[in-house]
């Protein structure tokens, strides 16, 4: 089956929602400095505040999505390894110049080295930096990447079998996802250089989470879905009221405890991703997307259009994130370790992420206007 097409305008609902989860991760690394060095009050307000999932499901949904919408458009397996590998190893290098830059800001910090676990790589030398270097253990904050790496390296094998048989390679990512989530020894060891010492984004987990998204965007879901949600507005409702629901449960596990309520819904591994946190994700994108294809002015407008640019160089983004918020988490632990210094630097490094990819974005476009004839 030939599923190339021409291609189609790119939506900008989607680089919305990436580029808020980006903020998302901006603010949420920051937050992870300041609550582990015992900041008190309530966390700044993000998409994952009230909520079982965090950013980083989103994502990956998203990332696996555009994946197999851009890249798996065809049967061309042999162009998409190309791809894949090619920007495995655009991966790779990126972490690695975010490591080389993110190093000499925890050398100037010893508390901010020991919150990051930087402090691992700065006291152990070259057999540390050289574990980081085979990927084997990671800082605070570079996981994901390392994560992201992995599966790009094994994604041309799901596609393989997702062009010769969809849903027993479906299956199969079910069933490991399930093996995963169930038995400790499938997760890599290494990661974080603290705790138990295994991969914080367990691969053998999160790969459903990715591979599942880039099936659905293989077989273009959204704009099948989109189609539902402007045809008929109850689609909507259903993705508002499923968000809704699962917020409300989020929030009783808490609120309610005082009252004799106290309960834990199962599945919110965060490591192994657990499945209530893949339908809370799941309704966030839903819920959001649906939003913005209703009423597209919310695209058009200031904020829609800058966060739109955060998410369309998503991979730049990031880096940029993760450098802020180090040095945000520096300016904290060293200057300001006050609840009011917390929140004004969680919306300094949000303001800093949006004019560095604004910068970012004019540099891009800088050369191709130069190419443009002046009119006589």
């Amino acid at each position: 089956m030939n599923l190339a097409s021409a291609p189609k305008e790119r939506d900008q609902a989607i680089d919305i929602l990436r580029g808020f989860a980006l903020v998302t991760i901006t603010i949420n690394h920051l937050t992870g400095f300041a609550f582990h060095k015992g900041a008190l009050g309530m966390a700044f307000p993000t998409l994952s505040h009230w909520g079982f999932s965090s950013a980083a499901e989103i994502f990956f949904l998203v990332s696996g999505y555009l994946v197999g919408a851009v890249y798996l458009r065809d049967d061309r397996l042999d162009r998409f390894t190309r791809h894949m590998f090619a920007r495995a190893g655009r991966l790779y290098l990126y972490n690695a110049l975010l490591f080389l830059m993110i190093l000499p800001i925890c050398w100037l910090s010893p508390q901010l080295a020991r919150l990051s676990f930087f402090r691992y790589f700065i006291e152990g030398g070259p057999v540390a930096l050289a574990s980081f270097g085979v990927m084997y253990l990671q800082p605070y904050c570079l996981e994901i990447l390392a994560t992201y790496t992995v599966l790009m390296i094994a994604a041309p094998i799901f596609a393989w079998g997702l062009v010769r048989s969809p849903i027993v390679t479906l299956s199969l990512s079910l069933i490991l996802y399930i093996c995963a989530y169930n038995f400790q020894w499938l997760k890599l060891p290494g990661g974080i250089p603290g705790g138990e010492w295994r991969w914080n984004f367990s691969p053998a987990s999160w790969q459903f989470l990715f591979f599942g998204a880039m099936a659905a965007g293989r077989y273009r879901l959204a704009d099948r879905l989109k189609g539902l949600f402007v045809a008929d507005r109850r689609w909507f409702l259903a993705a508002a009221a499923l968000f809704a629901t699962l917020t409300a449960i989020y929030v009783a596990q808490t609120e309610l405890a005082p009252f004799g309520l106290d309960f834990r819904i199962w599945g919110q591994s965060k490591v192994r991703v657990g499945p209530i946190r893949i339908l809370h994700a799941l309704s966030v994108c839903w819920f959001a997307l649906g939003a913005l294809w209703l009423w597209p002015g919310l695209q058009k407008g200031w904020i829609g259009r800058h966060v739109a640019m955060i998410g369309s160089c998503s991979l730049q983004a990031f880096v940029a994130s993760v450098v802020i918020s180090y040095a945000a988490g520096l300016i904290w632990v060293e200057f300001a370790p006050t609840y009011r210094g917390y929140i004004l630097l969680c919306v300094a490094s949000v303001v800093a992420l949006g004019l560095f990819v604004r910068i970012y974005t004019l540099a891009k476009q800088r050369p191709a206007m130069e190419l443009i004839p002046a009119r006589a």
